[in-house]
């Protein structure tokens, strides 16, 4: 299926984003940018919980900023604003609420990871 066809099929924040980049450098930078996401991004979550298990509330904020603003590249708002939730809560040093709140980050990583999985078939 053409990438403009899956693209109406896409959550409005994700659909702006990524036309936005397809207007810069078409289809291919889109399917690159997502490659590099989901490349990275895994990595990220997989930080972020061994953090927040770990009671590290700091190194939970550090590793949700850096997801943080790679999920809004992409319009992944969801996602985004649950890391900036993490992000909060670590600075402020509130390990129970970031070790919750980390649970909500890997569901919309989840779901965000599907669709773009899809996209870049």
């Amino acid at each position: 299926m053409p990438l403009e066809a899956l693209l109406s099929e896409m959550p409005d924040s994700v659909r702006v984003a990524l036309e936005g980049l397809r207007s810069l450098g078409g289809d291919d930078l889109v399917r690159q940018m997502i490659a590099v996401f989901l490349e990275y991004s895994a990595g990220r979550v997989v930080v972020l919980k061994a953090a927040a298990g770990a009671d590290d509330p700091h190194g939970a904020s550090e590793a949700a900023h850096a997801l943080k603003g790679s999920a809004r590249q992409l319009g992944l708002d969801a996602l985004a604003d649950a890391c900036l939730a993490v992000e909060i809560a670590g600075r402020n040093g509130n390990a129970a609420a970031t070790k919750t709140l980390t649970a909500a980050v890997q569901d919309c990583y989840t779901t965000a990871a599907e669709w773009l999985e899809t996209l870049r078939a």
